[in-house]
């Protein structure tokens, strides 16, 4: 009887440790983006950051559960299978920002056109050429 105490007291230890890891790591990666939202900043000031102060930049904006409101206008889109990417003009030649929408977001997507101002919300990886968003949504 002693041991069946002792082996449940454990399991609801690992239990509880399991509740408390879910929580604090997997289910942070999944924020929303448009309630992790700390910057606002346009297109070109972004992409400026990174092509001129690339290790500053990635200090500032690639913050794990921080996300980054972009405006700008839209210079392509691309899509591959199912997701769709906005780049938006950074009036720079050499890059945009290029943003990957989340899939609940294709319907809103396929309704924009190049050279349409848009306002877009998402979590920064950094610069690669372009400057890249992740899990991207329209902002309201």
């Amino acid at each position: 009887m002693k041991k069946t105490i002792i082996w449940l007291f454990i399991i609801g230890i690992i239990a509880a440790g399991i509740v408390i890891f879910y929580f604090k790591v997997i289910a942070a990666k999944h924020k929303d983006p448009a309630d992790a939202v700390k910057i606002s900043l346009t297109a070109p000031e972004l992409y400026r950051m990174f092509s001129n102060f690339e290790d500053s930049a990635n200090k500032m904006y690639t913050v794990r559960d921080m996300a980054i409101k972009v405006s700008g206008r839209v210079q392509s889109i691309e899509q591959n299978g199912s997701r769709y990417t906005i780049f938006l003009n950074s009036n720079d030649m050499m890059g945009a920002v290029a943003c990957e929408m989340d899939s609940l977001e294709n319907s809103s997507v396929k309704m924009l056109k190049e050279q349409d101002s848009t306002n877009i919300v998402g979590f920064c990886t950094g610069y690669l050429m372009d400057v890249q968003l992740f899990r991207c949504k329209l902002a309201k």
